[in-house]
């Protein structure tokens, strides 16, 4: 069997799988607005080391809890001072930090107010956006940006069919699909047809228009609309071979 594509530098920054969340460190709804409530003495509310995750129950159905999830910088003298939570994780024996914690999926989220993800184990991904405060648990990758134009691509035939070459497997498809140009390429680098082309492929993605979606993915990429399978994955193929690392 033939190796799955190699990453593209250019997509590492922004696709990650979700955190494993311990849990020992998830409270109920309940535990949760009593921890909300609880008054410290330095004034500092229990809100700060709370924190909600978001991921896809075994059933399919979305699953939302909540977790205590002190900073990695926070020292034990400090998260004292935040007294239910603290001595929540001291009864059930969890250590202070989470080692599933991943700065750098937290460092790209912090900035967005949106993201995209989807289930970690679907062979056809289909990607929905995620409010930014929340954070993804491992039933999820993540897509770390918040723009249309990379909805579109990623709600494409293109990136379905790149998705089948990389096995089923979102995370490694992310990591490695030739976008029509890097995904962090500014506004103010692209050309004047490809500002049009990304405005184009952005509307498409927000009216959920598939038809629009793929004709002005195939324009952004500069290619004809009536490609087949085959050579679109060819042309995919010569393109993550021009950028890969």
């Amino acid at each position: 069997m033939p190796a799955a594509p190699a990453p593209l530098a250019e997509n590492e920054p922004f696709a990650f799988h979700g955190e494993r969340v311990e849990s020992a460190r998830l409270v109920s709804p309940a535990e949760a607005k009593r921890l909300r409530a609880a008054r410290n003495v330095t004034g500092k509310p229990n809100a700060d080391v709370l924190r909600e995750f978001i991921g896809i129950a075994p059933n399919g159905d979305e699953r939302r809890a909540t977790a205590i999830d002190f900073p990695s910088e926070m020292t034990a003298a400090e998260a004292q001072l935040y007294a239910a939570p603290f001595a929540t994780l001291a009864r059930v024996g969890a250590t202070l930090h989470s080692a599933g914690r991943d700065g750098a999926l937290r460092n790209a989220l912090a900035r967005l107010e949106r993201f995209l993800a989807c289930p970690a184990d679907e062979t056809e991904p289909t990607f929905a956006w995620i409010e930014g405060e929340v954070l993804p648990d491992d039933s999820l990758v993540v897509w770390a940006r918040d723009d249309d134009f990379g909805a579109g691509a990623l709600a494409s035939r293109a990136f379905a069919r790149w998705c089948g070459e990389c096995r089923g497997d979102a995370l490694s498809a992310l990591r490695s699909f030739p976008f029509p140009w890097s995904p962090a390429t500014p506004l103010s680098s692209l050309t004047r047809a490809q500002e049009e082309q990304r405005f184009a492929l952005a509307r498409a993605a927000r009216a959920e228009d598939a038809d629009a979606i793929e004709a002005s993915l195939a324009a952004a990429y500069g290619w004809p609309t009536d490609l087949d399978d085959a050579e679109l994955l060819a042309r995919l193929t010569a393109l993550h071979a021009q950028r890969k690392l």
